[in-house]
């Protein structure tokens, strides 16, 4: 039975991923044939769109509970999102960063790199009487949509800038203005990448809901709490679309669009992820996670804050240790596990 379920975990990690990609590429020619700026695509389409496991993850959850599924999906749901957030911004940040060094503007560590905070300080603030509820779950995705429009707004105000060089260093220009991961292939029309877009998303919903109830029956069989299987397990499948689209920017020499998806996906995680499942169904939160993976987590945000504010540089070596930060967590966590 275990077998079969790690089978059926495969094949939905593998949904996640294909059909994440394909509506990032709709997406991605979407925004082009809109003339949508560099730097957006990165922090809303890119950020959106490698979210999507994620949100589908959350989604089917929540659909699940709501039809009488076990509770253990809760733990499942709630852990795949801290274990997402703290794996990117110190296992996937940490595999860019040996890979070459990564600038970010002050302009993107400013405004991103606080709201990383923001957002993990909003999803304790929810979580720690030990459930999240509808209406906690709608206040979420209303903080996330706000962090939008101050992304439009604060776009409009680059383009501005850009046009009146005298009131911007240009250092800090060259790394706003990135260059896309892909053009728009002119054999393709709006209909078809919007067909695109629709059938990767019908992909995920189909994955989504084979990963979370063969990670349930994984963690019943095993008896393994459904927060480590969410944070240790799914938190990795579900983020496969970031590594491949960051890995993809950094070949292309985009690395701003890399550092921008990891940010603004982190924030998707934890606001809008979250809410899209709760906001169906209220979500309850495993102690474990508030006095052990949440503080854990804000280590690792001002570790990787530090690191790029200092220089607005991240370092071989610096990337080397958010690498091994996220080893000690995973010892810790299966070393709590066992108590």
């Amino acid at each position: 039975m275990v077998i079969v379920a790690l089978l059926f975990l495969i094949i939905g990690f593998i949904g996640l991923y294909f059909g994440g990609k394909l509506v990032i590429i709709g997406l991605e020619n979407i925004s082009y044939r809109f003339e949508i700026s560099h730097l957006m695509v990165g922090l809303t389409v890119l950020a959106i769109g490698t979210s999507l496991p994620e949100i589908s993850v959350s989604v089917m959850g929540g659909i699940d509970k709501l039809l009488g599924a076990t509770e253990i999906i809760d733990d499942i749901v709630i852990g795949n999102k801290v274990g997402s957030f703290l794996i990117q911004i110190t296992l996937i940040l940490g595999i860019l960063g040996v890979s070459q060094h990564i600038s970010v503007s002050k302009w993107v560590l400013r405004r991103e790199g606080v709201m990383l905070f923001i957002s993990a300080i909003f999803f304790l603030i929810v979580g720690i009487d030990g459930v999240i509820t509808s209406f906690e779950a709608l206040i979420l995705i209303i903080v996330y949509f706000l962090y939008l429009i101050l992304i439009i707004r604060s776009e409009k105000k680059i383009e501005r800038l850009k046009n009146e060089k005298e009131y911007i260093e240009e250092e800090e220009l060259e790394q706003i203005d990135f260059e896309p991961l892909e053009l728009v292939k002119k054999t393709t029309s709006l209909k078809q990448d919007i067909g695109i877009s629709l059938f990767g998303l019908f992909i995920l919903l189909v994955a989504a809901e084979i990963t979370v109830l063969s990670a349930t029956d994984i963690a019943i069989e095993l008896n393994i709490p459904g927060n480590v299987i969410g944070i240790l397990i799914i938190g990795v499948g579900t983020s496969l679309p970031e590594l491949s689209v960051d890995l993809t920017a950094l070949r292309r020499k985009s690395g701003g669009i890399a550092v921008g998806d990891i940010l603004g996906s982190n924030i998707c995680d934890i606001l809008l992820a979250t809410g899209s499942g709760a906001i169906i169904t209220s979500f309850n939160v495993p102690m474990i996670l508030i006095f052990f993976d949440i503080p854990m987590l804000f280590g690792a945000i001002s570790i990787a804050y530090y690191f790029l504010a200092t220089e607005k540089i991240l370092k071989k070596w610096e990337a080397m240790l958010l690498i091994f930060y996220f080893g000690f967590y995973v010892f810790l966590k299966l070393l709590l596990f066992q108590i």
